[in-house]
């Protein structure tokens, strides 16, 4: 119960950060280790290398998508693998890290182009929270989440 309280504080500790990215500067608390780590990772997710997913995502990953589907590991790389996500560029250019005691969280944008089911997805830039768990000594992926950036309504 308590792990899953300082997760979910984690989260929204990640979330509300986001709002700063126009004044920050590209990583905050940059871990080498999980920097190099991200840049692995959005390499796969650009080559749609399932292999290597499959390696760096935790059994029990997540993946919260734009659209609010909640898929888990199997089904997220299922899609990469049968075509039905592809992606024609993807990045991370602004992340900030929160490290502690064997769990990170990587926040920040994601510049990505991608089709699901064959029909663009609808933004090119996103607000993104990573969650890393350390699972037999090595970095994986427990969550993710997505949301497109905007504008506000009214504006």
């Amino acid at each position: 119960m308590i792990h899953r309280a300082f997760v979910l504080s984690l989260i929204c500790l990640a979330c509300v950060s986001c709002a700063s990215f126009r004044r920050s500067s590209t990583t905050w608390n940059a871990d080498p280790e999980l920097t190099a780590l991200n840049q692995k990772l959005t390499d796969a997710y650009l080559r749609e290398d399932v292999p290597t997913l499959r390696r760096m995502l935790s059994d029990q990953h997540v993946h919260n998508n734009v659209f609010g589907m909640p898929l888990d590991k199997d089904t997220f790389l299922r899609d990469i693998e049968s075509g039905v996500l592809k992606f024609d560029a993807y990045a991370t250019p602004k992340v900030r890290w929160y490290v502690r005691d064997g769990m990170a969280v990587g926040t920040g944008i994601i510049e990505a182009k991608a089709t699901r089911g064959g029909k663009p997805v609808p933004a090119t830039k996103f607000l993104f929270t990573r969650i890393f768990v350390k699972e037999n000594g090595s970095w994986k992926v427990l969550l993710f989440q997505n949301t497109m950036v905007g504008k506000p309504p009214g504006r």
